[in-house]
């Protein structure tokens, strides 16, 4: 009989075994939740922004260009025609990733590096972050990558230097695609640039006060942003805020329009998109780019704000498809399907509060 007691016990025993670390299980990871919601954002948001990673395909690299380490973002075929991606001002890499993961899917090998001073790449030290020094740069980690010539899509800074590197070294521009660019004088001077003629930076951002008006200014259409990432953007701003207030004085100028008067020397072709309800680069300011650039293609998205490609993902990529289509750009097997692509944004997209 009491053989055959201990059959039962022994299953008792480490059923309680299982349910106690089960138990403490989810003592530890409700305890990682609350750390990460309430006090230290990063240890949510760094792993989570992995599994964006992951479920995008992209992969998170760096690479060393004359002792400067450059993270970057890269996806699609090794052998792919390559893309790069120029993120804005006040943002990072992670906020092409989702433009990044549509093309490379669609046979592009895909690009987008932390320019110097944002995201996680260091602030030079000893140089003067104009637009000079970034397309000098730029082209240096086109070539530690391997793609010294590419289709480059820049968005607002990142479109207006996207134009300024086909300006100064039009060898790496096979195209280039210009979504919200600055650099131009606009026929409509919106709040925001008449802001920016008194002196001031919109788009400082030093508080969750400020990321909330910075997104309510960018976007037509506000993503929600959950608190951890919230908090966290801020903290990241707040940390780096004094390099950035440096940089924003060095690109002023050129921000306001240093590709005036300069844009005929562009030869490859060139695609120029705003959104209609854009409140930081007015819409008007394409007028500026066709007179100078008499092969430009261009497209307004309806209601979309100055992050077009958040606002409206299927229109912003299914116009830039187009326009590589009409310039027989697209990788080969994707050339017949350019008009009809459909598109809403891949899961994981990742929002960022700045143009």
């Amino acid at each position: 009989m009491r053989g055959a007691f201990k059959g039962p016990i022994r299953f008792r025993r480490a059923v309680a075994r299982l349910a106690f670390v089960g138990a403490v299980a989810v003592v530890l990871v409700a305890g990682t939740f609350a750390w990460g919601w309430w006090v230290q954002p990063a240890v949510l948001v760094v792993p989570l922004r992995q599994v964006g990673y992951w479920r995008l395909g992209v992969v998170p690299r760096t690479v060393d260009v004359d002792g400067h380490a450059w993270p970057y973002l890269e996806s699609g075929p090794a052998e792919g025609p390559p893309m790069l991606f120029l993120h804005g001002f006040g943002t990072s890499k992670d906020a092409m990733m989702t433009m990044a993961a549509h093309f490379a899917r669609r046979g592009w090998r895909t690009l987008a590096p932390d320019l110097p001073a944002f995201g996680a790449h260091d602030f030079h030290a000893g140089e003067r972050h104009g637009p000079a020094f970034y397309a000098r740069e730029i082209g240096r980690f086109m070539d530690a990558v391997g793609a010294p010539c590419a289709v480059v899509v820049g968005t607002s800074m990142g479109g207006a230097l996207a134009c300024e590197l086909a300006i100064v070294h039009p060898a790496r521009t096979k195209a280039i695609l210009l979504l919200s660019p600055a650099g131009v004088e606009p026929a409509v001077r919106n709040d925001f640039m008449r802001r920016v003629d008194a002196g001031e930076n919109p788009l400082d951002l030093a508080t969750e006060e400020d990321f909330d008006r910075i997104t309510a200014t960018v976007f037509a259409r506000p993503p929600t942003v959950p608190a951890p990432f919230r908090r966290w953007f801020t903290e990241q701003a707040a940390a780096r805020r004094d390099r950035t207030l440096q940089v924003v004085e060095e690109m002023r100028g050129f921000l306001m329009s240093g590709l005036q008067g300069r844009m005929g020397a562009v030869r490859c072709p060139v695609f120029v998109l705003y959104g209609t309800a854009d409140a930081v680069t007015d819409p008007s300011m394409m007028q500026a780019f066709a007179r100078e650039i008499p092969q430009l293609r261009t497209a307004l998205v309806p209601g979309a704000g100055h992050v077009a490609f958040s606002d409206d993902f299927g229109a912003t990529v299914r116009a830039m498809s187009e326009f590589l289509g009409t310039a027989a750009l697209l990788p080969d097997e994707r050339r017949d399907a350019a008009p009809g692509e459909a598109g809403g944004p891949p899961s994981g997209s990742q929002a960022s509060p700045a143009g």
